[in-house]
């Protein structure tokens, strides 16, 4: 079968069973999605896709934080220098950015706005990722792979692009080597015991494919 054909079969197969399956989704990491094919989640992670709608919807508001940025900024650029008025006013400023910040996150909520539509699968031919370039700016966010062609699997930390708008840019990532030094990651941001059960569990699901 053509690696690209059966990739794009799991990544569609997963898309649909999220899109039915919203409670499991919110909180697991590891879901089985029928044919044989697991779903792993970037829990505890901005990664959402967006349709139209809620691409316009969230645009304003991005715009807006970027106005509420630079219009302090250039105050006390003019000012050469802090004041109470840009004190005051600097923190009205930062006060409605982390308004704003708060409706983001209560939006990228709806999933009927912002679906679940990019993981890893595991399935019985290999592993696919489906990411974006604004999420793996300096990776391959697109990458699929046999369970035969895989060299290694380890622990590291990347840099995971859209969770610099929450503040903490690097995340935990399970990396799976591919021929040519391409990797597979799988993102998620848990508390460190979880993590590390997580982790364990899916390095075994992965150990365990190689293996037969």
């Amino acid at each position: 079968m053509n690696s690209q054909n059966w990739a794009e079969k799991d990544i569609e197969r997963g898309i649909s069973f999220l899109a039915e399956h919203e409670d499991e989704a919110k909180n697991e990491t590891i879901l089985t999605a029928g044919e044989n094919t697991t779903i792993l989640l970037p829990v505890g992670l901005p990664v959402y896709g967006a349709n139209i709608t809620g691409i316009f919807m969230l645009a304003p508001l991005l715009l807006f934080i970027v106005i509420l940025v630079l219009f302090p900024a250039r105050i006390l650029w003019s000012t050469h220098g802090l004041s109470s008025f840009t004190m005051v006013l600097s923190f009205c400023f930062l006060l409605l950015i982390w308004g704003l910040v708060k409706v983001i996150q209560l939006m990228l909520k709806n999933r009927d706005l912002f679906p679940r539509c990019y993981f890893v699968t595991l399935s019985d031919t290999g592993m696919a990722m489906h990411f974006t370039r604004l999420h793996f700016p300096f990776h391959a966010p697109r990458l699929a792979v046999t369970w035969d062609e895989i060299q290694s699997v380890q622990r590291n930390t990347t840099l995971f692009l859209p969770a610099l708008f929450f503040g903490f840019p690097w995340v935990n990532t399970l990396e799976v080597i591919c021929p040519g030094g391409k990797k597979i990651l799988i993102p998620f941001r848990l508390p460190k015991d979880t993590s590390n059960a997580v982790t364990k569990k899916i390095e075994q699901l992965i150990r365990q494919r190689i293996q037969k």
